[in-house]
């Protein structure tokens, strides 16, 4: 075929196969979905119980260490090798647990700045449909997200807040895999999230929070002697819960 012949040699044994036996099914809205529930049902409950009472003060310093999933929905846009574009292709990237951290500052007794890191995820990028069978390269990976929080009045050991801002995803310890000279690029993200926090003790506190970050990322390397270009798009959900103390 004219598409067949337009391809390096190495790329026509992998550019047809577009089955997807090895896809891990994930929904595009999973997402969408599980932030917007949650955020109707915190809504609900602090409507509910909404008083004057503040859970926080200003000058306030809550610090939060959690256990967190990293639940990924990835497409890869655009494929290129040696100039030519590798037609069916896609990939997928595993989910993982890993531990995080954040640090708010609270402005009034609602307002407060937060920042979330932790410790790099480890993303394995397999290659999918036409792709299917090619292990392409290793990461770690994680977000640093600067928020503003807004913390509802509950009246109540009860504490919702929602919040939003810009995270920078960065992407550490690349790993040669199929592709040599693997390497993904940083990129910026806008981020939302929705949690709450439930005083168990004095300044502790149990801690839910469900953040989304959704990022465009440029990953290029080498396929045997060809240059390969390509943009993959992530809508990551993360998920996390553990504990915070309020200084």
């Amino acid at each position: 075929s004219l598409i067949d012949a337009s391809l390096p040699v190495y790329l026509k044994p992998i550019c047809f196969n577009t089955k997807k036996d090895n896809k891990k099914m994930k929904p595009k809205i999973i997402s969408k979905v599980s932030l917007v529930a949650f955020l109707l049902l915190s809504l609900a409950a602090s409507l509910a119980n909404a008083q004057s009472e503040p859970v926080y003060s200003r000058g306030d310093w809550v610090v939060g260490l959690n256990a967190t999933r990293v639940l990924t929905d990835e497409d890869l846009r655009s494929a290129s090798a040696g100039g030519a574009p590798v037609p069916n292709s896609n990939l997928s990237i595993n989910n993982d647990t890993t531990i995080s951290f954040d640090v708010s500052y609270f402005l009034s007794n609602q307002l407060a700045f937060n920042i979330f890191g932790g410790i790099p995820a480890s993303a394995d990028l397999q290659g999918e449909e036409s792709l299917s069978g090619l292990f392409l390269g290793q990461t770690d990976y994680g977000p640093v997200i600067l928020s503003l929080q807004y913390h509802v009045l509950t009246g109540s050991n009860f504490s919702p807040y929602f919040g939003a801002g810009v995270g920078r995803i960065l992407f550490l310890d690349e790993k040669d895999r199929a592709l040599t000279d693997f390497d993904v690029e940083d990129t910026w993200a806008p981020a939302v999230q929705a949690g709450f926090r439930w005083k168990i003790h004095n300044n502790w506190s149990a801690n839910f929070d469900v953040r989304y970050a959704p990022f465009k990322a440029d990953i290029t390397g080498n396929l045997g002697p060809a240059p390969v270009q390509a943009e993959v798009e992530v809508d990551p959900t993360i998920v996390s819960i553990g504990v915070a103390y309020r200084f």
